[in-house]
């Protein structure tokens, strides 16, 4: 897995969304390495659509967040850590911290499309399928009509807007094969006692706006994870960017009151 490490201070892990990947928390990294050592990771889906390459033919999330481990241990980050992680780096943060519960001080997870829980916690309902069928045709080359889509569907274009008439769309566009990724999201399983067994603090974020199957998501998150709570913003499926300001600030509050 690509790492980045920019500034000094305590360290912060960054696991970015999967569709752009790591360029997402350049405007916050240039914000926290004033006063943190901030260590950007990049999803292996994303590197490998920019560079035009398959996934691994194993590739899961159990080995995305296995490449996260091994990134850290590399970097010799083996004390317990601050990590905060977005959409599919959010599902990659938490399959990581589940699995090295010793090495998280904090977890920060921003609307991850972990459909397990809504498995484990019995929400997994009629809605619940259609979105992950939604997600499960996302295989082979991906169009710009596939990435115009799921813009829609995940709450990153608010309804009634045009997905190619936003200002983002001719930087989304490079990245659109990283959403080869999305079955994976979806078909991903885990247990609901895990989440029980997590003691570290929480912090989970929504966006006002964003998908109601990602709120639910959060909702059982929030009921079985023992030292967890919810924050809100607005700005969709993207509330740590369009109120960036507001979440950096609750952000630093967690951290702080978590010493």
């Amino acid at each position: 897995m690509q790492a980045e490490i920019t500034g000094s201070g305590n360290p912060l892990v960054l696991v970015p969304g999967g569709l752009t990947g790591w360029a997402s928390w350049e405007p916050h990294t240039k914000k926290l390495s004033k006063k943190r050592t901030v260590i950007r990771v990049q999803l292996i889906p994303v590197q490998y659509g920019l560079e035009n390459r398959p996934l691994p033919s194993d590739y899961s999330i159990n080995m995305e967040s296995s490449a996260l481990a091994a990134t850290l241990d590399s970097l010799r980050y083996t004390a317990p850590l601050d990590v905060v992680g977005w959409s599919y780096g959010a599902l990659t943060a938490l399959d990581y911290a589940l699995d090295h519960p010793d090495r998280i001080r904090t977890l920060t997870l921003i609307e991850p499309p972990a459909m397990w829980v809504l498995h484990a916690t019995g929400r997994f309902d009629e809605a619940a399928q259609e979105e992950a069928a939604f997600f499960q045709a996302y295989h082979g080359d991906i169009t710009e009509e596939m990435l115009a889509a799921f813009l829609q569907h995940a709450g990153l274009v608010r309804p009634g807007t045009s997905a190619r008439e936003m200002p983002q769309w001719n930087d989304w566009v490079p990245f659109r094969q990283s959403l080869r990724a999305n079955p994976y999201a979806v078909s991903h399983k885990d247990e609901g006692q895990r989440l029980k067994n997590f003691q570290a603090p929480t912090l989970l974020v929504k966006g006002t706006g964003s998908t109601a199957f990602l709120h639910r998501i959060i909702e059982g998150l929030s009921e079985n994870m023992p030292q967890a709570r919810v924050v809100e913003f607005p700005g969709g499926h993207a509330p740590h960017i369009v109120s960036m300001d507001a979440f950096l600030e609750a952000l630093e509050q967690f951290h702080n009151e978590a010493n």
